[in-house]
């Protein structure tokens, strides 16, 4: 199963820096809610982990579930269904 291992406080509470994620590549519809896998929209050699928050036509918007320090689609906006990698399926605690 691919997996990462998150460095920084985005997805705090939920995800805590250290923490293992594993992760499915995506061969369905995502959903609203659904904790992601995507390359960074600015560098795509780095993998983030980010909520979607809203899905239309224009594009996905993604936010951590910290929002006073998250980096997220508010800065850099909408990203492509084709930048998400998976969605998360397992959270073991460090």
């Amino acid at each position: 199963m691919p997996h990462c291992r998150v460095i920084g406080d985005s997805m705090f509470p939920t995800i805590k820096e250290g923490d293992l994620v594993i992760y499915k590549r995506i061969k369905s519809l995502i959903k609203e809610g659904e904790i992601v896998v995507l390359n960074h929209p600015k560098d795509r050699r780095k993998l983030i982990i980010k909520r979607i928050f809203k899905i239309n036509e224009k594009g996905i918007e993604v936010r951590g579930d910290n929002l006073i320090s998250s980096i997220d689609s508010r800065q850099y906006g909408l990203v492509n269904r084709d930048s998400i990698i998976g969605i998360v399926e397992t959270i073991i605690k460090n």
